[in-house]
């Protein structure tokens, strides 16, 4: 086993987003894929008019369709059947300098970005049933990790090629109890999909050591809207744990080795929002929300019989995220976004892997609203976000997965 370090681990990341909503009954489902955005491995970009906002507010300004992602319940303030498609471009940068292995294992010390650049999107489709019934659905991929490393970089034997996608699909219905308030619930039907790979020695030619698995699970999503006025509402969101068994191989120079097994559960998440019109023209807004991550508390990779191929302790951290936003109407046509937020890490400094390494971040945002006519709107967003450079330092002994590639 090798010591590894990894120093002053640089990150940056942008995102674009666009929506386009058109009052019709029908969805049309694009092609999903995701990078780790938000903190872990979760994507937040699930509405470009919410982006443009740094989510705040997204769990009660229902705006739009693309709300219901935050809290179903906000398909009440819909009046008509709504679908909308969502394309969010995220560019992440990601260096490693100054990695080296102890003993040593001869390669380039600096990663290069490892980063990969991704097209996210969403759809949704929402038809009304009547004023006070909505029923809804939603296409997302909530997480997502992309990092790619070359074959020959000195840590190599801990990580070349890292890559998760979810894929969730949540139907979803809403309806009005009261004048002030109004509730929703959802299914979450998700598949989620792994790959993580290594080499398999530090001689050069060695083989890639490669992890595959997958699997479909079901959560549920909750939420409720509170309007004491007009011009205020108050919105709680939940989307519950999945938990997944992924099932696969263990392959090593493109054969296989054994059949695998890990299991994994997502974090549940509790959201609470406001959103609050001064006039007519000005609109203040602001979320909380939190996520648990403590879930993830390892990584076990076994056989089907039980005998352990990898075992990585994670115990990620249950973290926050705050957000404060405001849209300015310049006219009935045109209006303007902007926001900030704070995004906490769930990955603890010694748990650190070259796989993600993840560390708090700011968010900034700014967005626009154009409404060309009664029936359809677009929003379009931007994101900076500012990440703290981190530090990866794994002691003797420590497991990054598949174990088979650990090994010189």
């Amino acid at each position: 086993m090798n010591d590894f370090t990894a120093i002053r681990r640089r990150h940056t990341a942008r995102a674009f987003g666009t929506f386009v909503a058109v009052g019709a009954a029908s969805v049309a489902l694009l092609g999903l894929a995701g990078t780790a955005h938000a903190a872990g491995f979760s994507l937040k970009e699930q509405s470009a008019a919410a982006l443009g906002n740094a989510f705040a507010g997204a769990t009660a300004g229902a705006e739009d369709v693309t709300y219901m992602f935050f809290n179903p319940a906000g398909m009440i303030r819909q009046s008509d059947n709504q679908v909308g498609a969502v394309a969010n471009y995220i560019m992440v940068q990601g260096e490693t300098d100054n990695a080296a292995t102890s003993p040593s294992v001869l390669g380039e010390a600096t990663s290069g970005d490892a980063a990969e650049d991704a097209l996210v999107p969403a759809a949704y489709g929402m038809w009304s049933l009547s004023p006070d019934l909505k029923i809804g659905v939603g296409v997302n991929v909530p997480f997502g990790l992309s990092t790619q490393y070359s074959t020959t970089w000195a840590g190599r034997l801990h990580t070349v090629e890292s890559a998760i996608q979810a894929i969730n699909v949540n139907p979803a219905v809403a309806y009005r109890l009261t004048p002030q308030l109004s509730v929703g619930v959802g299914l979450q039907i998700q598949s989620f999909d792994v790959t993580l790979s290594n080499m398999a020695g530090a001689a050069p030619g060695s083989p890639l050591a490669e992890i595959t698995g997958d699997d479909w699970g079901f959560g549920a999503t909750a939420g409720l809207l509170y309007e004491p006025s007009p011009d205020t509402r108050i919105g709680v969101g939940y989307r519950s744990q999945i938990a997944h068994t992924l099932e696969g191989d263990l392959t090593i120079g493109g054969s296989l080795i054994t059949p695998i097994e890990a299991n994994f559960t997502s974090p549940d998440t509790v959201s609470v929002g406001a959103y609050h019109a001064y006039n007519d023209n000005l609109a203040v807004m602001a979320d909380i929300v939190w996520t648990r991550w403590s879930s993830f508390d390892e990584l076990r990779v076994t056989t089907p019989g039980g005998a352990i191929v990898s075992l990585t302790p994670e115990d990620w951290e249950d973290v926050w995220f705050f957000a404060l936003g405001a849209t300015y109407k310049l006219n009935d046509t045109v209006s303007l976004r902007g926001g900030m937020a704070y995004d906490q890490s769930p990955i603890p400094d010694n748990r650190r892997t070259p796989r993600l390494t993840d560390e708090d971040r700011i968010w900034t945002s700014i967005g626009a609203q154009f409404r060309p006519s009664a029936n359809v709107t677009i929003d379009a967003g931007y994101a900076h976000l500012f990440i703290k450079d981190s530090t990866v330092n794994l002691p003797a002994g420590y497991s990054t997965p598949p174990l088979p590639a650990m090994t010189a």
